[in-house]
């Protein structure tokens, strides 16, 4: 019901409604999850936790103003960067219970590494395709999906022990195969060239694994806070944290992937 009431009216806006109406959309449900992100990491003062949201709304808006400058593509850039670093240290943490996992400071600044690329690419891709960034939600629920049924059915090896001990290489099969097939599908669809059509079904696979790094990434954040869920605001579903840790690596991956594979024009070419 909490998706329904919620989660359609948001895909209709993204699909029909004028890029500023997205913009909007992605600086409140940004600045609902930096408020989460802060409790995380142990700003439980109101007023800390709302600086932590000016600090990541305000260049948000800003980039999301004016697209497709110079700046924009060195903050995709740093996304790049910023999650592939995310992926190199994920097999090296270790819970922060005897002291030896990320500083809570470390991880409060990380949302503003984290959340502004992630707002300011979906804004962006809205302005090129709003399609594609239905396609990406989509992409993304697919993932999680398949993931979710398939480690429930055949789950045996955990993915990430250390930091999400509930996923399982299984599940994680189970949902490049679920978003393999949306894929071919969605290619076939929109009626690609078969040269296209291979490099977008790598790159929504490659997307699909990008999806889970930001779900463990959020995991360790919940993990060092020691909480279940990011917060209680969607019965159900837990906090907007929880909805969007897939999708805040996922977007600005999926972006820079579409501009450097020419399957989208890159601003100035």
């Amino acid at each position: 019901m909490t998706a329904a009431v919620i989660g359609l009216p948001a895909l209709a806006l993204i699909a029909f409604g004028p890029n500023w109406a997205v913009l909007a959309l992605m600086a409140l449900g940004i600045g609902l999850a930096t408020w989460e992100w802060g409790e995380l990491t142990g700003l439980h003062v109101a007023w800390e936790r709302a600086v932590l949201v000016v600090l990541v709304l305000v260049p948000l808006v800003a980039l999301g103003l004016t697209l497709a400058q110079p700046m924009h593509l060195l903050v995709l850039l740093f996304a790049v960067v910023w999650w592939l670093l995310i992926v190199l240290a994920l097999p090296f943490y270790r819970s922060g219970i005897d002291g030896r996992g990320p500083r809570p400071k470390l991880l409060t600044v990380a949302a503003v590494l984290t959340l502004v690329p992630a707002g300011m690419a979906v804004v962006w891709l809205h302005a090129l395709a709003p399609w594609l960034v239905v396609y990406l939600i989509v992409l993304v629920g697919f993932a999680d999906t398949g993931a979710y049924f398939a480690g429930k059915a055949f789950g045996r090896t955990a993915l990430a022990p250390h930091i999400s001990p509930g996923k399982t290489r299984e599940g994680l099969l189970g949902g490049l195969g679920a978003v393999f097939a949306l894929a071919v599908v969605v290619a076939g669809v929109w009626g690609l060239a078969p040269m296209d059509a291979l490099v977008f079904v790598l790159l929504s696979i490659l997307i699909a694994l990008v999806s889970v790094v930001g779900d463990l990434f959020e995991s360790i954040l919940k993990r060092q806070a020691g909480a279940k869920d990011s917060g209680s605001l969607l019965p159900g579903h837990g906090g907007i944290l929880d909805r969007i840790d897939s999708l805040i690596a996922a977007a600005p991956i999926f972006l820079a992937g579409l501009l450097w594979l020419a399957l989208l024009p890159v601003p100035g070419a």
